[in-house]
């Protein structure tokens, strides 16, 4: 594609800072009274006529206004967007909503998506790492009488699991605190990807003959796969019926079906992210983002590997400070996840 010009530049990126407060197509007139754009109207108005058969900005069919394309906006945000460093009165908010640890990482992911929610007035989306790589802590089982049992497991991500069973034959406390050693022995301090049917061998021939191993087994491998699976919430979705661009009832209920009914739709499509990445319009396939832009932040969880946490919303949002803001925000969750999990880990 052909190189813009810097005149074509400095218009683009004023159409789309005025767009992005007004949700107005933008004219000619309105730019040339910018005191930074020293060009006449007739030079704006050929320019941004060259811009649109270039395919960075559109024309609706009822202004003689333009408004962005998402060819501008990743123009915009590639190359035009200026730096944006968060405002000291964002800093104690985000610092503050953060305060309240939760001590399983799934729920401070879930409560990090909320507080981004309502920190950016937008829809919301938090996705945990994939969790092959956690580790179970510590089984227990605890007897509530000979044929039924509580099952405890803890994991190195602060989660409590435990499930009540019913054996089909009498256990004793015996044979109950015997399983409990060797599951402690031979399952805890390995990832879940490495738990096998193999490795479970080992603990059905150490423990013999129990009727309480069928239950155990059981609730092992439904923890393996809730616990391995990466989880994404989403939260704030009825805020993107504030937006202009979803007043069309229609519009507005197939982006919200489509982000609702099936969560992995929000999972970003890339790996090993660095810094903000953004996902505008098309780029998000041919569904209803397509007339969409998500905006993710990536954050850490040690050797767990890397989450996102970010935000929906039409493609016309002010991705300078939303990105500065998401930026701050994955920061100061990588000191908390740090703090509540890492360091107890050590």
């Amino acid at each position: 594609m052909m190189e813009l010009s810097e005149r074509k530049k400095q218009i683009l990126k004023a159409i789309i800072g005025d767009y992005i407060l007004t949700a107005e197509p933008v004219g000619s007139k309105a730019l040339a009274a910018r005191p930074e754009l020293k060009f006449s109207s007739a030079t704006i108005r050929n320019e941004m006529s060259e811009l649109e058969e270039m395919g960075y900005l559109e024309k609706p069919h009822t202004s003689a206004g333009r408004i962005p394309s998402p060819l501008g906006y990743r123009l915009y945000v590639d190359e035009l967007m200026d730096s944006y460093d968060i405002s000291d009165k964002d800093i104690p908010p985000i610092e503050a909503m953060l305060k309240g640890k939760a001590k399983e990482l799934d729920r401070l992911i879930q409560e990090a998506g909320r507080l981004v929610s309502s920190l950016t007035n937008y829809a919301s989306v938090a996705v945990t790492p994939d969790m092959n790589r956690c580790v179970i802590k510590q089984f227990e089982i605890i007897t509530v009488d000979t044929s039924t049992f509580v099952i405890v497991v803890v994991t190195d991500t602060g989660q409590v699991k435990n499930k009540l069973v019913h054996t089909a034959a009498p256990v004793t406390k015996d044979e109950s605190e015997l399983l409990t050693y060797i599951l402690n022995q031979t399952l805890t301090g390995l990832p879940l990807s490495q738990i096998t049917a193999e490795r479970f061998d080992v603990v059905r021939r150490a423990a013999g003959l129990s009727a309480l191993l069928a239950p155990v087994a059981e609730y092992i491998a439904e923890l393996i796969e809730e616990l391995g699976s990466q989880k994404v919430f989403l939260d704030g979705a009825n805020k993107l019926l504030r937006f202009p661009e979803y007043r069309d009832p229609d519009k507005a209920q197939a982006l919200l079906d489509y982000i609702t009914t099936d969560d992995k739709h929000l999972l970003p499509v890339c790996k090993d992210m660095d810094g903000v990445q953004f996902f505008i319009g098309p780029e998000n396939g041919e569904n209803p983002l397509s007339n969409a832009s998500m905006i993710y932040a990536k954050y850490d969880i040690g050797n767990l590997g890397q989450g996102v946490i970010g935000i929906v919303g039409p493609t016309r949002m002010d991705y300078k400070r939303l990105s500065a803001r998401l930026s701050h925000f994955a920061k100061e969750l990588n000191k908390l996840i740090a703090e509540t999990f890492l360091d107890e880990n050590k």
